[in-house]
């Protein structure tokens, strides 16, 4: 099973100005990056130029779907 490593950087003011991102690692490869806004969550794998994109109600329909509630 690989290893996973997530690191993170906070940015100094409040979220909605700045986007909170998350870097994702397997076997301390890049795997992704994930970022956090106000309107949505973005999913960049590591050979991505353009990310995956879910708005919030999409997130939550999402992982309501995927775990069947």
């Amino acid at each position: 099973m690989p290893k996973h490593n997530v690191y993170f950087k906070l940015p100094r003011r409040e979220l909605g100005n700045a986007d909170l991102v998350f870097e994702i690692f397997s076997n301390e490869e890049k795997f992704g990056t994930i970022t956090i806004s106000k309107g949505e969550l973005e999913w960049y794998p590591s050979s991505a130029k353009k990310p995956y994109r879910l708005d919030w109600e999409g997130f939550d329909k999402a992982i309501k779907k995927y775990y069947g509630y």
